[in-house]
């Protein structure tokens, strides 16, 4: 580290993990920019241990900091409000909480990384996070590592979402579908009628061994169909071979514009968008990452330096007694938070346990129905069958109701009429046979949406 280098500016050493290998830069600060010095690459599947040879070489080229990323399941956190005016990690607080109330997680359990939808210009709402969890143990695991060669550890970051955000800077108005050995990661923006998704795709890289490989490639044809008209880059680890890139380019539809990049090749620029990153913990772009939070100072070290320091200049234990009630005063109003997080939380158990009743009585139903030997309606299960091979698209299901044995009420939601109106000629079409008839009984437009609403009545003829 040069003599007037700070330590915000101090040499960064990244270690990627892709699910296969270790790829390893140290990135230097140049020029307003961060800029790869040297890069090595290490064979091993275990994530959860910095190997030795990786601390060497960020060692020995001037490496004062390591981030470590990983793949992650990446979470949808809708409606969150950030504290305005709060330290880096009253705001990561903030963020726990909200996730440990959508989600039942025991408070304080895992660390988040997590990125502002809008962020990556791709019509995300700007009170939208995607985050991604890692456990505590993890990053300590981590931090021990890195001690033991004297480096510091700032953090973990999220690989899909730093590939994410790289290809959004180079690929803007395209989609994204990220595959790894077992699985992926898929990502597009908004349209005019649908809003940007983000999140786990099952499909890998390399074809499932069990024989639901073409299950899954159908799965995600659907899902890719969605946004067909819409560029898509592809990136793999490992890298495809020409079979398997013919079937990914296969379901991506006829004329699709897809291009296909080796994750080898961009694992540089992915790395930089984590080592540029500022704020751990605090929600941004494509850099999330996050670390062990703050740590505590000596309280008897602290206290004999202000001792002295009261002897011998009384004005500045003013100001330093000053200093220390303005962060007690921050540190309670984060506990205020807190606490009215938790209070919200409270109540939202106690109607949750006023409901309880209500529901034993439900599923004291529900038992009733299953002892029974036929509790399955007659057409029930050929009517499932029609509707899993036919739904047309934009249309979904609210409630199939038993009126009684041979009679069920079907309500849903549709946007697309022409799919729609042939539903009902495939329904009587399987139901002849059981000389029953499904009739529509309502098809209305919903006020304010542009959504109908329909009911089919099943019943004997």
């Amino acid at each position: 580290m040069g003599l007037f280098t700070s330590k915000k500016h101090s040499r960064i050493a990244v270690f990627l993990h892709d699910g296969d290998r270790w790829s390893a830069f140290v990135f230097a600060y140049s020029r307003r920019n961060w800029r790869s010095i040297a890069r090595t690459s290490y064979s091993g599947k275990n994530p959860r241990q910095i190997p030795g040879e990786l601390l060497d070489f960020a060692e020995k080229n001037g490496a004062c900091r390591v981030r470590v990323v990983l793949p992650r399941n990446i979470q949808t956190l809708d409606q969150i409000e950030l504290p305005v005016d709060a330290t880096d990690e009253e705001i990561h607080t903030a963020v726990m909480f909200a996730h440990s109330s959508e989600t039942d997680q025991t408070f304080g359990t895992v660390r988040i990384a997590s990125s502002l939808a809008g962020s990556f210009q791709m019509g995300g709402s700007s009170e939208t996070l995607l985050l991604a969890e890692f456990e505590t143990p993890l990053l300590e695991q981590y931090e021990k590592n890195c001690r033991s060669v004297r480096i510091q550890f700032d953090g973990a970051g999220v690989l899909e979402l730093a590939s994410l955000g790289t290809v959004c800077r180079q690929h803007p108005e395209s989609r994204f579908l990220f595959l790894r050995r077992e699985t992926g990661f898929y990502a597009a923006g908004a349209t005019e009628q649908l809003p940007m998704t983000a999140g786990g795709i099952g499909l890998g890289s390399v074809p499932e061994e069990h024989g639901r490989e073409p299950e899954r490639l159908q799965r995600a044809a659907r899902r890719l169909e969605t946004h067909r008209t819409v560029p898509l880059v592809v990136w793999s680890t490992p890298s495809l071979d020409s079979s398997r890139e013919s079937q990914i380019r296969g379901i991506c539809g006829e004329n699709a514009d897809v291009r296909f990049v080796d994750f080898a090749d961009v694992a540089e620029e992915v790395a930089g968008e984590i080592a540029a990153a500022e704020h751990p913990g605090v929600p941004g772009g494509g850099g999330a990452f996050v670390g062990l939070g703050e740590t505590g100072a000596v309280p008897y070290r602290a206290g004999t330096w202000m001792f002295f320091l009261t002897i011998l200049f009384a004005g500045m234990f003013v100001l330093i007694t000053m200093y220390k009630q303005q962060g007690e005063l921050r540190t309670i109003h984060a506990k205020t938070k807190a606490w009215e997080v938790l209070q919200a939380e409270r109540k939202k158990q106690n109607e949750k346990l006023s409901g309880f009743d209500s529901q034993r009585s439900r599923y004291e139903k529900i038992i009733g129905l299953l002892s029974e030997k036929s509790p399955v309606p007659k057409p029930l299960m050929t009517v499932l069958t029609v509707l899993d091979e036919n739904m047309p698209l934009y249309t979904r299901l609210a409630s199939i109701e038993q009126i009684s044995d041979t009679e069920l009420l079907i309500t849903g939601y549709t946007m697309y009429q022409d799919g729609f109106l042939e539903l009902q000629p495939a329904l009587n079409k399987e139901l002849q046979t059981m000389q029953m008839v499904a009739e529509l009984k309502t098809l209305e437009k919903l006020p304010d949406s542009r959504e109908q609403r329909f009911v089919f009545k099943i019943h004997a003829r």
